[in-house]
């Protein structure tokens, strides 16, 4: 049920993941917003503006105002990608390894995503961690995985820091740390990760690294029923029978403990999350 980059390639036509202190790799096109203007977009790519040149790529992407052409996407992601912009080097990554412009080339992701890692970007590191993981495109490598995740996740990638937990808790490329991984599930939960919250409820669920704690085990797991996406629906499934299972063995007490601790945990994401939105770049009336 791990969730991987590589299984999440269609979201070129979904809403982005918001990460602090970085660029979105993706943001929602609304139809009719003038911002999406091509007319505009072109006056801005006329005085060289790479966010500009990106947008056009996403228009072409996800058929907004035009038939879909990723060929045409891939353009204008490497006209800004050679100018720098790492939001563009992504992009051109996830194209090459979802083979929407053509079969799948992940070593050609691979260099896109590294160029955009040389330049900060925790979000490509993480992108890199996941082909180690998998051993696409490159030979399987759980502890360059490892160093990616720990890099990506030190730089503020929050799904960095559930692979981390992931690796960790399974002793993948390095011994196995349950209390670690705990700890990066719990991080990575605080930031609004769904599946970092599962990690944490099934962990004090079955008492892996510390003493079982049914409701905090539930608090985490209700809270990551409701953040799953569309796409994660196995994952969704299996917490809603972790939940009724657990459900049933909970007191009084610890049931309205349980409801305490995920309030709690509740407003420590939101706050999480209005501290990521107050970080970000702004973006001027260039960037979708």
């Amino acid at each position: 049920m791990k969730p991987i980059i590589l299984g999440a390639l269609m979201l070129f036509a979904l809403p982005p993941a918001l990460h602090a202190g970085q660029e979105q790799t993706f943001t929602q096109i609304v139809p009719g917003d003038s911002s999406v203007d091509p007319a505009n977009l072109m006056a801005l790519v006329d005085r060289g503006d790479v966010r500009a040149m990106n947008n056009i790529g996403l228009l072409w992407a996800r058929g907004v105002g035009v038939e879909r052409n990723f060929e045409e996407a891939k353009h204008w992601w490497t006209e800004a990608a050679r100018r720098g912009f790492p939001v563009a080097m992504n992009n051109l990554g996830l194209l090459y390894a979802s083979g929407e412009a053509g079969a799948p080339d992940f070593a050609q992701a691979r260099v896109w995503w590294g160029r955009a890692a040389e330049a900060g970007n925790a979000w490509a590191m993480n992108s890199i961690g996941d082909l180690y993981e998998t051993g696409s495109g490159v030979a399987r490598d759980y502890g360059e995985a490892l160093s990616w995740y720990r890099r990506a996740a030190e730089a503020g990638d929050s799904l960095a820091m559930y692979n981390l937990g992931h690796l960790q808790e399974e002793g993948l490329g390095t011994e196995r740390d349950l209390r670690g991984a705990f700890a990066w599930y719990t991080r990575a939960g605080d930031r609004g990760v769904a599946s970092a919250m599962h990690g944490a409820g099934r962990m004090l669920s079955e008492g892996r690294g510390y003493p079982p704690d049914a409701a905090e085990a539930y608090a985490w797991l209700s809270l990551a029923a409701t953040r799953y996406a569309p796409e994660e629906r196995e994952e969704a499934k299996a917490t809603a029978q972790e939940l009724a299972s657990l459900e049933g063995r909970l007191s009084e007490d610890e049931r309205s403990r349980a409801k305490e601790i995920q309030h709690n945990f509740e407003q420590r994401v939101a706050e999480q999350e209005r501290a990521q939105k107050a970080q970000e770049p702004s973006t001027g009336g260039s960037k979708i």
